[in-house]
């Protein structure tokens, strides 16, 4: 009896064995897997503290305005101390480090050597911070009034960028210039308020009206 029994008894206990051995591997695996994902997460933890945050993290909106000003004129020198341009708008802002100035709806005066007076304005422009360049922007227009001996001129451009201290008026966009008996349209300028002097880089198309007397 006892030795039929023995090799029944003597199956189990190896069958037993067995599993618990494949448990233990189990288990040393699970333990094994655990340690390694916490030093992953260790690793990645302290090279995050050494990475500096990218340009996404570190936008935090706008930078605000140094100052606004409401209803405000300027007025600017050249270097020689004769007036350079004149401006008045109902509102401008400063950039907190650029410099420049962003005005709305400005009306400026720029003044020539020749002492002639042309007029300037657009939807809002951008004075540079060395305040040598105007920027008009949207419907920008920069006219010369008429006078005694002196013909009405107009510049309109979708941006026009003035140079008052040199005089000058340049573009890249479409541009109309609107003189007595003429209109020229054409892309790109080139003007010289002192001298007169308008031209016209490419494109070039003109109308040419008579003038009534």
């Amino acid at each position: 009896m006892n030795a039929a029994r023995e090799p029944a008894g003597f199956t189990a206990r190896f069958a037993a064995w067995r599993s618990s051995l494949r448990w233990q591997g189990v288990r040393r695996s699970l333990v094994a897997a655990a340690v390694l994902s916490v030093l992953a997460a260790t690793t990645v933890w302290f090279a995050g503290l050494g990475r500096e945050p990218d340009a996404g993290e570190r936008f935090i909106g706008p930078p605000r305005s140094d100052y606004t000003l409401e209803s405000f004129t300027l007025t600017v020198l050249g270097d020689d101390g004769t007036l350079s341009f004149r401006g008045a708008a109902p509102r401008m802002t400063r950039h907190p480090w650029l410099g420049h100035l962003d005005v709305e709806r400005p009306d400026f005066e720029l003044h020539t050597r020749e002492g002639e007076v042309w007029r300037a304005g657009a939807r809002w422009a951008r004075v540079s911070a060395a305040a040598d360049e105007l920027r008009l922007v949207e419907d920008a227009r920069v006219a010369r009034e008429p006078a005694a001996g002196v013909e009405p001129v107009t510049l309109t451009s979708a941006e026009l960028i003035a140079r008052p201290q040199e005089d000058r008026v340049l573009s890249s966009h479409p541009v109309e210039v609107e003189m007595p008996g003429s209109i020229l349209r054409g892309v790109g300028l080139e003007a010289d308020l002192a001298n007169r002097r308008f031209s016209l880089l490419s494109e070039v198309q003109a109308r040419y009206e008579p003038t009534r007397r």
